[in-house]
């Protein structure tokens, strides 16, 4: 963190002087030298360790401190790997005047290390209040989406605020492992998380009108997903498992599924789907028996490895890479994500679960037919030259076989876990056992009817629908927009910016009669007189 912090303040002391190419190599050596620092301390050992703790004077309820674990570590080791993918992607479009997004991305990986390594409420609020401060600034940088993303970043903030509040007082002095909520509090961090992950319907601050570049949108949307979920990890929140829950993951899951689905524009559909990923790991999450950090182990590395590989095809344009996406996106065997379709498929297992099941399996078919949809891999403004002549767009100085070995290098992980899933959990500092120790245990555990169905049905379904698209909605281009615009909930949005603007004149119009200005003054001595006359 420190690293990361230093270089990317001396990068934004001396931006003026560095050359277009020192833009885009710098922070990503940056990143890289962080990287490979935080690899080497893997080698400590993996025991929870105190870095640092401070203690308040004056018996003030309040400490500071930093710890260190596998658990902790591999979050890390996964926004590392997100965001030297997202440096590498071409097409940032930097705004003339302003600081190039790239010199921000050392401070926002460093605050979302700052919340994954707290061991105290007081350094994880200001950790997690760094991190949406920087998310903003990425998020806003369309002019017209900053309002958006800049309330719904305050939300959670707040709402992560309040948490400790509504818990008692004393919660600020406790460490984060061996603290528990109460229900207002599980609340509150839930809306914290869900909002700061881009969990559907919680998503609107993360679309933006005009699409932004894929280097940026990875960014805002995994490392602020993989601090919080791994945040999520460090308590009991039974909340998560009750029927609105679950109700609410199944409605978004095929609300997203249809936005992604339905969006004309590439940029748009691809962005859908990686809010789609990340409401898939809430509901497997919603629908999980276990607890800790054993409940969220294979929802993070999944949601990690799969948006990682996401966002770096459209790097390569090739089309067969969209098959490797969709391996390690849906949960194939022998990737992490495997065991959450293990925890989908409790649904069908339950009579009020079955519908939701159903829905479950359509909202995987509409997924595997965005992903698979037909066209070019990506826009040619994606590639690795910019179109000359539009304003804020540089030249791609990075070499394209950066690319190849980073997906490589994820890839490697993501199979690596998924074979041999004692190593993830061995690398996060946990015992394995169960399903957590072989995945031949994970196959087992699969039913026919339930397990496999809830993979293989939806891939067959997906891949028919996409391939068909042409065919089966020629003529239909009216209808699938109307589709999503609706999906995407921007006319939500509107109705609720609408209905905020009419209470304000309302609110406004009522304190200018009361008091503002004068006119109830006027009305009273009116009535004085009035009765006066009348007596």
């Amino acid at each position: 963190m420190g690293l990361l912090v230093g270089g990317g303040a001396l990068l934004l002391a001396i931006q003026r002087h560095l050359s277009p190419r020192g833009r885009q190599w710098l922070p990503l050596a940056l990143t890289l030298a962080a990287m490979a620092a935080w690899l080497i301390m893997r080698w400590q050992p993996a025991g929870v360790g105190r870095w640092w703790l401070w203690q308040a004077p004056l018996g003030l309820e309040t400490a500071l401190g930093l710890q260190w674990d596998g658990w902790s570590w591999l979050a890390g080791w996964l926004a590392f790997m997100a965001a030297a993918a997202a440096l590498m992607l071409p097409a940032w479009r930097p705004r003339p005047g302003f600081t190039p997004p790239r010199l921000w991305t050392p401070f926002l990986l460093a605050a979302s290390l700052l919340v994954m390594t707290s061991a105290t409420w007081t350094t994880l609020l200001t950790g997690w209040a760094l991190l949406l401060f920087l998310t903003g600034i990425l998020a806003g940088t369309p002019a017209e989406a900053a309002p958006r993303a800049w309330t719904f970043l305050l939300s959670a903030g707040l709402s992560l605020l309040l948490t400790p509040l509504f818990n008692g007082l004393g919660t600020l002095d406790v460490v984060l492992t061996t603290s528990s909520l109460n229900l207002q509090a599980q609340l509150l961090l839930s809306m914290a998380v869900v909002i700061a992950a881009g969990v559907y319907p919680f998503h609107v601050w993360l679309v933006a009108r005009s699409p932004r570049a894929r280097g940026p949108q990875l960014l805002l949307h995994l490392l602020p997903a993989l601090a919080a979920l791994h945040l999520l990890s460090r308590f009991q929140v039974p909340l998560l498992s009750s029927f609105s829950w679950i109700a609410l993951g199944i409605a978004g899951l095929l609300g997203s599924a249809l936005a992604a689905w339905a969006a004309a524009d590439e940029d748009r559909a691809w962005v859908y789907v990686a809010i789609n990923r990340a409401t898939w790991v809430m509901l497997a999450l919603s629908l999980s028996r276990e607890t800790g950090a054993y409940r969220m182990l294979f929802p993070l590395a999944a949601l990690g490895i799969g948006l990682t590989v996401w966002g770096l095809i459209p790097r390569l344009e090739k089309r067969w890479l969209r098959w490797v996406a969709l391996f390690f996106l849906m949960g194939f065997p022998f990737t992490p994500g495997f065991l959450l379709n293990l925890n989908l498929s409790q649904l069908a297992a339950s009579v009020l679960g079955f519908p939701g099941w159903i829905l479950v399996l359509l909202a995987q078919t509409l997924t595997v037919a965005a992903i698979l949809r037909p066209g070019p891999a990506s826009h040619r403004s994606q590639g690795r030259w910019n179109v000359k002549g539009k304003e804020g767009e540089v030249k791609d100085f990075l070499p394209g076989w950066m690319a190849p070995w980073m997906l490589g290098l994820v890839a490697a992980f993501g199979l690596w876990w998924g074979i041999s899933p004692a190593a993830l959990t061995t690398t996060a500092g946990l015992a394995p056992h169960g399903v957590f120790a072989s995945a031949w245990a994970q196959i087992r555990a699969a039913g026919l009817l339930t397990g496999w169905m809830t993979l293989l049905l939806p891939l067959l379904l997906g891949w028919l629908l996409a391939r068909w698209r042409d065919r089966l909605f020629a003529g239909q281009d009216v209808w699938l927009d109307r589709a999503a615009s609706i999906a995407d909930l921007g006319w939500l949005v509107q109705l609720f910016r609408a209905g905020c603007h009419y209470a304000a004149l309302a609110f406004g119009f009522g304190a200018d009669i009361l008091d503002g200005a004068g006119q109830f003054g006027w009305v009273l001595l009116v009535l004085l007189i009035l009765w006066l006359f009348f007596r």
